[in-house]
């Protein structure tokens, strides 16, 4: 009865994590930001989206797939990466037009 209750509590959690990234696109969206900054925005919700789907993804794939644990986790960690590059190339950016704005 627990692990049911934590295996759906896991589902639960994995699309309050989508629903917390699509909720950051949308309010970026709503600020109509445009430029570095708009870009910037874009990039770190896209990133924020990616990192919650790569828990549903994990979740699933031990659900439907009869991977291993440890390809289910390198398969995991990749979509976390993939996301982090996202957010960092997002802030990478923001960081490069502060940089240029000091230099005038």
């Amino acid at each position: 009865m627990l692990h049911k209750l934590i295996h759906i509590a896991s589902f639960g959690l994995d699309f309050i994590l989508i629903g917390a990234g699509l909720w950051m696109a949308f309010t970026a969206r709503r600020l109509q930001m445009r430029g570095v900054v708009g870009a910037t925005i874009a990039q770190v919700s896209m990133g924020s989206i990616i990192l919650g789907f790569a828990h549903l993804i994990e979740t699933l794939m031990f659900e439907l797939m009869d991977l291993s644990v440890e390809v289910n986790e390198l398969v995991h960690r990749v979509i976390i990466l993939i996301g982090f590059i996202f957010i960092t190339n997002g802030l990478r950016q923001f960081a490069a037009s502060l940089q240029a704005l000091k230099k005038t």
